[in-house]
């Protein structure tokens, strides 16, 4: 299914289309349903449970309508979700999707982790999209131990709005890596170790910000965020095709 956003006179002011088939979070700082303009939280609005995003250490918020965004440091500051580990299907589909939208000052740092525990950075973690000297890599922690191959969609461009995008088949053992719409990359027979398969209890995204287990450099990125998307199958390239082109105007 695709929603299209719709104008509504004072409250929400969003026109996008995006795919909702699969979609268990949704935090967008330019949707005033999600984020009213102040305080610490940036509501999901998927549909589903769990609840907000959580910001930590004070990111700026610019307010611009939809093109809304928070600004991080590069250091201290980061936002993350609550533990999501029952919107899964199970322990056998380890299928999964992560979009976020960032524009980046910076040429190293992490846009989105996995977490097994609270607080960040501690126990069981590793970065899934990362920026290295300039460049896009993704990857996902196997069942084997260590990371899968790492998947590098291309190079991205500092101070301009980008879809970083992941998505894991499990069907097909196949991940593969996005830039604004693009497949630009893809690595088969690669078996995910997500915390179902692992007897995990919980399972955190955290976005922005410094993780030891890296793909290279594991930094806190500096710039800004606004879109962050989780679903539990491989949207296909078609589908994350119709997600880009439904939030790319905000940014024009």
């Amino acid at each position: 299914m695709i929603v299209q956003g719709v104008t509504l006179v004072g409250t929400t002011v969003v026109d996008q289309n995006y795919v909702t088939s699969g979609l268990v979070y949704y935090a967008d700082v330019g949707n005033t349903s999600s984020y009213s303009g102040s305080g610490t939280s940036v509501n999901n609005i998927s549909g589903t449970a769990p609840g907000a995003m959580a910001l930590a250490n004070g990111p700026t918020f610019t307010s611009a309508g939809a093109s809304s965004y928070f600004t991080f440091n590069g250091s201290t500051q980061t936002v993350y979700t609550p533990t999501m580990l029952s919107l899964f299907n199970s322990p056998v589909n380890n299928s999964v999707t992560l979009e976020a939208w960032v524009r980046t000052s910076s040429d190293n740092g992490v846009v989105v982790s996995e977490q097994g525990q609270s607080p960040i950075n501690a126990g069981w973690h590793d970065s899934q999209i990362e920026i290295v000297s300039g460049t896009l890599k993704v990857a996902v922690w196997t069942t084997s131990g260590g990371y899968s191959t790492v998947v590098t969609p291309g190079v991205v461009t500092r101070n301009q709005w980008q879809q970083y995008v992941l998505t894991f088949d499990s069907a097909t053992s196949t991940l593969r890596g996005y830039i604004n719409g693009s497949t630009t990359a893809s690595a088969s027979g690669i078996t995910r170790a997500s915390p179902q398969s692992t007897g995990q209890t919980v399972l955190y995204y955290d976005l922005m910000y410094v993780d030891g287990t890296n793909l290279g450099d594991g930094s806190s990125l500096a710039g800004d965020w606004s879109i962050f998307r989780v679903y539990n199958r491989a949207l296909t390239a078609a589908e994350v095709l119709i997600n880009y082109n439904g939030s790319v105007g905000r940014y024009s």
